[in-house]
């Protein structure tokens, strides 16, 4: 009889313990809303039309992560690698749009045409 009350007073003490421990906190939304807010960004510097393949590379990233997220069947730790690689995918995409956009005040991605104004590699007129 002793030892069981033992025994139950030491797992409610360790259990009360763990459970009071802090965990490194994973939130998912607010990481994957960062990094939609960074692709926009990079969609606004003209990766749309400079990097279409990072800019693709990254949202599909991001959808997946979101996708695994909403699930709900993966511990939020689980999700931390894919988390870390969409953050990655992101940050390497808006990384060269501003180095990009920084280098000269008109980069231009093709023959004669600067970024983002939405016309093809030709040349017009001539």
């Amino acid at each position: 009889m002793r030892k069981s009350v033992v025994l139950s007073t030491a797992v409610l003490f360790l259990g009360a313990g763990c459970a009071s421990m802090p965990a490194k906190a994973v939130v998912p939304a607010a990481r994957t809303g960062m990094m939609a807010s960074r692709i926009t960004e990079a969609e606004y510097l003209g990766a749309k039309n400079c990097s279409p393949l990072a800019l693709a590379k990254a949202k599909i990233a991001l959808e997946h992560v979101v996708h695994e997220a909403k699930e709900g069947y993966y511990h939020p730790a689980w999700l931390e690698q894919d988390l870390a690689q969409a953050e990655k995918a992101v940050e390497e995409l808006l990384a060269e749009r501003k180095t990009a956009a920084s280098r000269a005040p008109r980069l231009h991605c093709g023959p004669d045409v600067p970024a983002g104004s939405g016309k093809t590699g030709s040349r017009e007129g001539g």
